[in-house]
C-alpha cells in the first residue's frame, strides 16, 4: 500500500517540560508513504513528521493525519508517473494534476470526488510543496512572485473551532487551477429510516464476535454522541468505572478538539447501555485479547480488531459504513459523525420540550446564555465549550419541532427502551442459531430487567 500506517511506533514527546527528563509518547498510526515501487517518499514523510508534530500540540487524532497522506500521495504518485521531482512541477503540470483529479471517474462511470474533494487535496498539496521548497532550500519555485514557476495564491482567515470558544487564523495556499466550490450542502443528521436499516444489518450477522461488538459500538456511538476515535478511546477502566458510579451512572471520554491534554468529560449512560457492553466484553473481547496478543499484552481499549485484538481504528467503522450504505441502498450520506449530529439534535429538542415557555430559536439562545446549568450539561454531553457551536442544531430542531410543544421528561427511559427491545431481539437471534442456551438467555434477560428497573427510577427521579 502507497500510504501505510506504522504500528507500535513512539517518538520524542517535544512539548515535555524542560526541566523533566525527556519521554516518549505513543504515535501508532502514524502514516508513512512510499511510491508505487515501495519506496519512501523522504519528503512526504518529512512532511508528515512535521503534520505530527503540529497536531500533537492540538490534539488531532491519527485520522486527520491518513487525510493528509491520502491527499499528497495523489501528487506523489502523479509525479512518480510522469518521472519528475516535485521541485520541477510548474503552473501547467500542476493544473494537469488538478484536471486530473477533476475527471478521475470510478468504475460505474461516476465522477470520483466532488469539486470540494478535489479543493482539499489542491491546496494540502499546495502546502506540501512549500515544504519542499523549505525542506530542499529552493529558490523561485512556489510562492506569489512573477519570479516563481509555481504561482500561487496565499489567503489569510479565521475559522471557529469546534470545542472553542477562540478563533484561530488559517492560511491556505491556493492556485488559479482549483476549481470552484460545489454548492452548500447542510449536514443533517442520521435520518431514523437509515439508521434502523443498519441497526437491522448489524443484529443479524452470521458472525457472533463481530455481531456483538459491531451491537455495543453502533450503541455507543447512538447514545453517547461522541466523536467516533472519542469512542475508540474508551478503556475497559472506563466502563468499570461506569458500573461502579452508583445509581447515577456516567462514562468518562476523552474530549478531542481541545487546546489543553488530558480533557475528559462524564456523560450520563443507561444500565442498559452497560449491560450490552458487559456482554460483548465477556463474551467477546476478552476471548480475543487471549488468543491474539495475550492478557499480558492487554492494552486496555474496549473495542478491537477481531483479527489482531489491537485497538479498533475509527477508519474502520468509516468503511463499514461505506459497505452498508451500498448494500443497503441508503441514499444520501451515511458515516458516524451523523450520528452524533443526530444526538446532539435530539438532546436539544429534549431540552426544549421540557420547557414550554421556549417558543423559539432565538429565545433558546438567551435560555442558553443566561442559564449555567444547561451551558454546563451542554458541554458535558457534547464537548463543546462555546454555545455559539450548537447554532446550526437549534435552528434545525425549531424547523423539525414545528410548533410541537409536549412536554418530555423521562429523556434517559427513552432511550433505555430502545436500548432494551434491541437486546431482547439479539437474544431472540441468538436461540434461533443456537449461540445461546435457555438458561443464559433467562439469565441475561433477568439482568437486562434490573438494568431496566434502574434506568426507570432515575427516569422518575428527575421529573
Amino acid at each position: 500500500m502507497p500510504v501505510t500506517l506504522l504500528k507500535t511506533f513512539e517518538r520524542w514527546d517535544f512539548y515535555s517540560p524542560l526541566d523533566q527528563k525527556l519521554k516518549m509518547v505513543d504515535a501508532s498510526n502514524t502514516p508513512f508513504i512510499t511510491y508505487n515501487n515501495g519506496v519512501p517518499c523522504f519528503e512526504a514523510n518529512m512532511y508528515m513528521h512535521r503534520q505530527l508534530v503540529a497536531a500533537m500540540s492540538r490534539r488531532v487524532k491519527g485520522g486527520t493525519l491518513r487525510t493528509y497522506a491520502m491527499h499528497i500521495h495523489h501528487l506523489v504518485r502523479f509525479c512518480s508517473q510522469n518521472k519528475m521531482h516535485f521541485s520541477k512541477l510548474t503552473d501547467s503540470s500542476f493544473t494537469l494534476f488538478v484536471n486530473g483529479l477533476q475527471a478521475e471517474r470510478d468504475k460505474f462511470g461516476e465522477l470520483s470526488r466532488s469539486n470540494n474533494h478535489v479543493i482539499q487535496i489542491a491546496h494540502r498539496c499546495l502546502d506540501f510543496l512549500s515544504f519542499v521548497q523549505t525542506c530542499h532550500d529552493l529558490e523561485n519555485f512556489i510562492g506569489e512572485g512573477k519570479e516563481n514557476i509555481l504561482r500561487v495564491k496565499i489567503k489569510k482567515y479565521k475559522i471557529q473551532i469546534e470545542g472553542s470558544k477562540h478563533q484561530r487564523e488559517v492560511e491556505v495556499i491556493s492556485h488559479a487551477s482549483v476549481p470552484t466550490k460545489d454548492a452548500v450542502k447542510s449536514r443533517f443528521p442520521v435520518s431514523e429510516e437509515s439508521a434502523l436499516k443498519v441497526w437491522d444489518y448489524i443484529k443479524t450477522q452470521k458472525n457472533r464476535e463481530k455481531r456483538l461488538r459491531d451491537i455495543a459500538l453502533y450503541q455507543c456511538l447512538e447514545q453517547l454522541g461522541a466523536r467516533i476515535t472519542e469512542i475508540h478511546l474508551i478503556k475497559i477502566k472506563n466502563i468499570e468505572d461506569s458500573l461502579n458510579s452508583g445509581a447515577n451512572a456516567y462514562l468518562t471520554l476523552t474530549t478531542l478538539k481541545q487546546t489543553e491534554h488530558d480533557v475528559t468529560r462524564s456523560i450520563p449512560v443507561t444500565r442498559a447501555l452497560l449491560v450490552d457492553i458487559q456482554q460483548y466484553i465477556n463474551k467477546v473481547r476478552n476471548q480475543v485479547i487471549k488468543r491474539t496478543i495475550g492478557k499480558a499484552n492487554d492494552h486496555g481499549y474496549l473495542f478491537i480488531s477481531l483479527i489482531t485484538g489491537n485497538m479498533l481504528q475509527s477508519a474502520t467503522l468509516t468503511k463499514y459504513m461505506n459497505i452498508w450504505k451500498k448494500d443497503l441502498a441508503i441514499e444520501g450520506e451515511l458515516h458516524p459523525h451523523l450520528y452524533r449530529h443526530a444526538f446532539i439534535t435530539n438532546k436539544l429538542k429534549e431540552l426544549i420540550l421540557q420547557h414550554k415557555e421556549i417558543t423559539s430559536a432565538d429565545k433558546f439562545r438567551e435560555f442558553l446564555l443566561h442559564t449555567e446549568r444547561f451551558k454546563m450539561q451542554l458541554q458535558q454531553w457534547v464537548g463543546h465549550k462555546n454555545p455559539k457551536s450548537l447554532d446550526r442544531y437549534i435552528n434545525l430542531v425549531f424547523a423539525d419541532l414545528n410548533g410541537y410543544s409536549k412536554t418530555y421528561n423521562a429523556v434517559q427511559l427513552k432511550d433505555s427502551v430502545k436500548i432494551v427491545k434491541r437486546q431482547v431481539q439479539n437474544i431472540e437471534q441468538q436461540l434461533e442459531d443456537k449461540e445461546a442456551t435457555m438458561t443464559e438467555s433467562i439469565f441475561l434477560i433477568k439482568k437486562i430487567l434490573c438494568a431496566f428497573e434502574v434506568d426507570i427510577a432515575q427516569s422518575l427521579n428527575k421529573k
